[in-house]
């Protein structure tokens, strides 16, 4: 990818799953699912699979707009890392969808209005991914430190009854106080952050145990196999016995 200069395109990038390596004027990173990356292909891009397997959706765009959004979003090294629960890798799939289909009676205006509205979607939900990490970097030295005590204690008792009121409780502010910085750094609620940690867990047991599904679901920290079965499918798109089949 990349192979020739051409500083007029730009690709845009979701990673669904597993993990790759990215490559760049000689610089290496490690891309985890749920990234995005954006960058220009003025140079060679370098992708090499560090997990099993790796699925994605990409798209080469061009022209003075996507230079424009792409100078709005850019990173140090063009890798930002989405919440599940955004529109973005929604906009990713209804986007492919758009641009495998053949347009009816050769409606090329329907197909070019909608791709334009979709890649817009994109930038922008981006662009507010950004903007809030700017934000984040204000935070003080006892704020990020109570986030950080706040991520250590969920991933210790996630398996127990764990709210929002006991999280706050233990690095010492107030509910509501810490809800927003909390999504202020990290780009979601604590609700969302703790229910898609359980989800990752429970994605390690799928793949790699013969436990039931209703034993997951507990050992995980969900109440009923319902409200897991549910979430699973808001954070996977499919169900956990379709995940465990998949993988």
């Amino acid at each position: 990818m990349g192979e020739h200069n051409n500083y007029n395109e730009y690709l845009l990038l979701y990673s669904i799953n597993g993990t790759v390596r990215y490559t760049k004027d000689k610089r290496t990173f490690y891309v985890q699912p749920n990234s995005v990356i954006t960058t220009a292909c003025n140079t060679k891009l370098t992708f090499t699979r560090v997990s099993r397997e790796w699925r994605y959706y990409y798209f080469i765009i061009s022209g003075s707009h996507a230079k424009l959004f792409y100078n709005l979003i850019r990173t140090h090294d063009n890798i930002v890392l989405c919440n599940p629960f955004t529109n973005i890798l929604d906009s990713f799939m209804e986007l492919f969808d758009i641009l495998c289909e053949t347009t009816e009676n050769g409606n090329d205006a329907w197909k070019y209005t909608h791709t334009s509205l979709l890649v817009h979607t994109i930038f922008t939900s981006m662009y507010d991914i950004v903007y809030n990490l700017h934000e984040i970097k204000e935070l003080t030295p006892a704020q990020e430190s109570s986030i950080n005590a706040a991520l250590k204690y969920i991933s210790s008792n996630y398996k127990e009854d764990l709210n929002i009121e006991n999280i706050s409780n233990k690095v010492g502010f107030s509910k509501y106080y810490f809800c927003k910085i909390f999504k202020q750094q990290m780009g979601t609620t604590i609700h969302q952050y703790v229910n898609e940690y359980r989800i990752n867990k429970a994605k390690e047991l799928l793949a790699y145990s013969k436990l039931s599904i209703s034993s997951i679901a507990s050992k995980v920290g969900f109440k009923t196999t319902l409200t897991f079965i549910r979430a699973f499918e808001r954070s996977t798109h499919m169900t956990p016995s379709e995940y465990r089949h998949y993988y």
